[in-house]
């Protein structure tokens, strides 16, 4: 009878370890920003083309050369995280 207690908990366990690695993931997948050359970057043209790409709740970021992209500035455009 001991025997399939320590089984259940063992189940248990592997199954909380799996659910807790897929919401890892599915996180880190939700909060990837894209990013992309675009000259010149503010704020107006880099929400401009987060918009244009469709992107839905998202937050416009301009980076100026040197960070990320060592000739051109870049616009990331991050999903907001609620």
């Amino acid at each position: 009878m001991a025997l399939g207690k320590q089984g259940g908990t063992a189940t248990g366990v592997l199954l909380l370890a799996a659910l807790v690695a897929m919401a890892m993931v599915f996180t880190s997948c939700h909060a990837a920003a894209v990013c992309q050359s675009v000259v010149p970057c503010d704020a107006v043209t880099c929400f401009e083309y987060c918009q244009k790409n469709n992107f839905k709740n998202f937050q416009p970021i301009c980076y100026p050369i040197g960070q990320g992209n060592r000739y051109y500035p870049t616009c990331c455009c991050r999903p907001r995280v609620a």
